[in-house]
């Protein structure tokens, strides 16, 4: 067993308990959130964060397009978005309207959604985030090798079995095979060649090299979090799409080592910060820094809290004068 791996079965357990329970039990048993919020000393990191992911600015009206929270489960989508969406919405009105986007969403919705993800752009407020596939993407882990163990080299390893990742194909035609970096293909599209196609690699056996690449899938690249939490450095061009993780945030040679878009100057790149290993390890210790907000799970869910409150005070289906936090805040 993959002792890095998300932990699935625990995951699914302990949604299937939440939801045992029904929402109208969990509405009564709602903490007054709101207050725990005012007395917090990292207030304004949560109220920051709350506007990062909704940056809802002007209200909207529901359309036919919109479902009630409690037709969640009718949705035919991954049950584990499912089951992420109602971890938040069960605080709320069942009756409640909004309107999900299941999927890797890389483009901007045409009405305010709820989504994973969405393309990092001026104009993406009607994509609202919240923490969603959280088991796959939010996989932080305990690195049992130091940056100095780890080998001199890079390492590749992903799915090239969709359109979208077109990508990670011209990755493979210009390093499958060198000596700059290992590569391999889990999964191929038809077409690519066989030779390129790997047997899926634990996370452990990755560690092992001292960098790893991150390249955008159809939109985030998921190793990304993992990686940040390792003695390993994450390697990737700037990030097109963000999640929950706010890629956007990221700072190119501080938290992760930046490549041009078409790969060019990896070998330069990671030279220097062999060359370099105090550099190196700043990077791993910024990485770190960045992933410790993410730590504290009471946070996470006051923050989500906040983010579908906002969007349901914008839809006019909760007044914003019965909430502390009206525009001015949020």
């Amino acid at each position: 067993m993959d002792r890095f791996k998300p932990k699935k079965v625990r995951n699914y357990l302990s949604s299937y308990a939440r939801e045992a329970i029904p929402s109208g039990i969990w509405r009564l048993l709602r903490p007054d959130i709101i207050k725990e919020i005012e007395k917090r000393s990292d207030k304004d990191e949560i109220l920051s964060r709350v506007r990062y992911y909704n940056r809802l600015d002007s209200d909207f009206v529901p359309t036919d397009e919109f479902i009630r929270l409690k037709d969640l489960w009718s949705i035919k989508s991954s049950s584990m978005y499912k089951h992420d969406m109602w971890r938040t919405s069960r605080w709320f009105d069942q009756e409640l309207k909004w309107k999900p986007e299941f999927g890797d969403v890389n483009w901007v919705c045409g009405t305010p959604s709820i989504v994973k993800s969405r393309p990092i752009s001026p104009d993406n407020s009607n994509n609202i985030i919240l923490k969603l596939d959280r088991c796959r993407h939010f996989n932080f882990i305990r690195d049992p090798y130091t940056f100095g163990e780890k080998l001199d080299k890079s390492i590749f390893m992903a799915d090239i079995g969709d359109t979208g990742k077109m990508n990670r194909v011209e990755f493979m035609n210009k390093y499958f095979g060198s000596d700059i970096c290992y590569c391999g293909s889990i999964r191929n599209l038809p077409g690519l060649p066989d030779e390129w196609l790997k047997p899926k690699m634990k996370i452990r056996e990755m560690l092992r090299y001292k960098f790893i690449l991150a390249l955008e899938g159809n939109d985030v690249a998921t190793n990304l979090k993992w990686i940040m939490s390792s003695n390993s450095i994450a390697v990737m061009p700037r990030p097109s799409c963000e999640t929950w993780f706010m890629e956007q945030t990221l700072k190119p040679d501080f938290h992760y080592i930046e490549i041009r878009s078409d790969y060019s100057d990896l070998e330069e790149k990671t030279q220097y910060y062999i060359r370099h290993p105090d550099k190196a390890s700043a990077i791993i210790a910024n990485a770190h820094e960045y992933i410790r907000q993410f730590m504290d799970d009471r946070k996470e869910d006051l923050i989500e809290y906040l983010v579908l409150l906002k969007y349901f005070q914008h839809s006019s289906q909760i007044g914003k004068n019965e909430i502390p936090f009206g525009n001015h805040i949020l």
